[in-house]
């Protein structure tokens, strides 16, 4: 090979090795955010729940209350 093919091909190998690099840090980026919004869905899902069990109790007083009033 000649001198300028070799200059050729190691440019092309540093410039893949920059993007391998830029798509590695971006991929590692994108993790942290999912585990991030997992964490979140988790907790809000959480808060779902309590909140729906307490309404359900609500429900269940009242039709208690109802029943013995009337």
């Amino acid at each position: 090979m000649q001198k300028a093919e070799l200059n050729h091909l190691l440019q092309k190998v540093e410039k893949l090795l920059n993007v391998h690099e830029q798509l590695r840090e971006q991929n590692k980026s994108m993790r942290a955010a999912e585990a991030s919004w997992q964490a979140e869905r988790a907790r809000l899902i959480q808060q779902n729940e309590m909140a729906r069990r307490k309404v359900n109790e609500m429900i269940t007083r009242l039709q208690t209350l109802e029943r013995n009033s009337g």
